[in-house]
């Protein structure tokens, strides 16, 4: 499979970094959105846009279905975004 790398602006990158760091790289592992919105320092509903953008370039997945009751989203890094950053941090 090629993957084509496409240019990420800061603040995804960074949503994307602070997913692979809570997830410990781990594709299996499950993130609390709630998480990524505190580690991250941006308002939630950024966080949320970047997430969706991290979801339609299948960097990101949203874990469905939700636990329960849950009144938050869990998220999981795909190995295509872990590749990605392995990608930016050659460039």
């Amino acid at each position: 499979m090629i993957i084509t790398v496409m240019s990420m602006s800061p603040g995804l990158r960074n949503v994307l970094d602070i997913l692979a760091e809570l997830a410990h790289n781990d594709t299996e592992t499950d993130v609390s959105e709630s998480n990524i919105i505190s580690q991250s320092g941006i308002p939630k509903s950024e966080v949320q846009i970047y997430l969706n953008e991290l979801e339609s370039r299948r960097l990101a997945e949203e874990v469905r279905p939700r636990p329960s009751g849950a009144d938050f989203r869990l998220w999981r890094i795909k190995k295509q975004g872990l590749e990605a950053l392995e990608d930016q941090d050659l460039k």
